[in-house]
This record gives C-alpha cells, sequence and structure tokens, in this order.
C-alpha cells in the first residue's frame, strides 16, 4: 500500500514539473509569408481644372472676353471649356456633342463638334475607317494646334452653304478620341473660329 502512494506522489511531482516549464497560454504563431508588397497602378486621370475660365476670342476680325465653362467628357476621357452663351453640350451612349443654341438655317448642312471614344484603335487606323465614310477629298496632316492629332480636314465646294469637315484623331487612355467638327463654308470665321479656340482647351487623359 505505500508503495502505491509514493509511486502516485512522484508521478504527480513529474506532472507539476512538466506544466512549470511550459506556461500556460502561450501560443507559438504562425510562420508568416514575406512576401513583397503589391505597389498598385496607377491610374490615368484627368487634371483638375477651374470650373470656368475667361478666354479672348477673335471672331471675324473682332476681339472679345467670354467666360467659358468646363465640361468633362463621357468617362472622364477628356475635358475642354466652353461658350455657353453660343452652344450647348449633350453626351450619350453613342457620342458627346456640341450644337448651337440657335437652329442653322434650313438647307444648309449640320453644325456640330462631336466626341467619340474609339477603343483599342490607334489614330491611324480610325483615320483609315474616315477616309473610307466620307466622299469628299480629306487632306491628312499632323497637326499640333489647336489639338496634337492627326487630322483630316475637306470641303464639298466653293459656295457658302458647302458642307465642311474636320477630324482630329487624338491618342488616349486605351484608344483614340475621333473629334469631328461640321459646318459650312459661310460659318468658316464663326462657328469655325469657335470650334478651335474651344479646341484648343482640351484635356485628355492618358
Amino acid at each position: 500500500m505505500r508503495r502505491i502512494l509514493y509511486a502516485s506522489f512522484a508521478a504527480s511531482l513529474l506532472v507539476g514539473c512538466n506544466a512549470a516549464t511550459e506556461p500556460a497560454g502561450e501560443v507559438t504563431p504562425p510562420p508568416t509569408d514575406t512576401q513583397a508588397e503589391e505597389v498598385p497602378e496607377e491610374t490615368a486621370t484627368l487634371p483638375e481644372r477651374e470650373p470656368t475660365m475667361e478666354v479672348v476670342q477673335s471672331i471675324e476680325g473682332e476681339e472679345s472676353t467670354v467666360l467659358m465653362e468646363l465640361v468633362e467628357g463621357s468617362d472622364a476621357l477628356y475635358s475642354l471649356y466652353i461658350d455657353p452663351s453660343y452652344y450647348v453640350f449633350e453626351m450619350d451612349d453613342k457620342e458627346d456633342i456640341l450644337k448651337p443654341i440657335e437652329n442653322v438655317p434650313d438647307g444648309y448642312p449640320e453644325v456640330s463638334l462631336s466626341f467619340i471614344h474609339v477603343p483599342n484603335q490607334t489614330p491611324d487606323s480610325v483615320k483609315d475607317d474616315m477616309q473610307q465614310e466620307y466622299r469628299l477629298p480629306l487632306e491628312e496632316k499632323n497637326i499640333q494646334s489647336p489639338v496634337n492629332a492627326l487630322s483630316l480636314h475637306g470641303t464639298s465646294g466653293e459656295d457658302p452653304d458647302s458642307e465642311v469637315v474636320t477630324l482630329y484623331m487624338v491618342e488616349v487612355d486605351e484608344g483614340t478620341l475621333l473629334i469631328t467638327e461640321k459646318y459650312f463654308l459661310e460659318a468658316q470665321e464663326g462657328h469655325g473660329a469657335r470650334f478651335e479656340q474651344m479646341l484648343d482647351t482640351l484635356e485628355v487623359r492618358k
């Protein structure tokens, strides 16, 4: 009987020693991965601009100061200042378009400045498509003003109501911004000049 008691006492001492060497509640943390931190890719954005800007316009030989308003195109792809006293800016699923507030006289060609994003195409490939779409002869140029672009320009004749078309293919984020000016020859120093001066304020996302 005593031998059994001594054996139980010795066993309890051993258990107590083991418990003392292993502190309760201490958990070994799992190994951590030492992967490099991922750096987020920079996304292209439009520059911040003031909502209005005063611009000195020269129309038909006369200079005037105009308070222009900032408009931003679809998907924040571009922005420019427009003259709200002459034009209204509209957006839909197909294109953004600037139209004169006053109606064009009957029998005259369309007057507009439109913007279409052509994704995953270069200015050269868009140019080839446009040359097939328009029947009038188009002169090709690389220009710096009013925008840095590949351009096509043509007119249907020399009469006051002859159609005038100018296309600008601007390289933008993930494609090309196709800008199309349309007016008639008699309006070249009016609408044509205003379109050029508004395009001079254009900023695009790259």
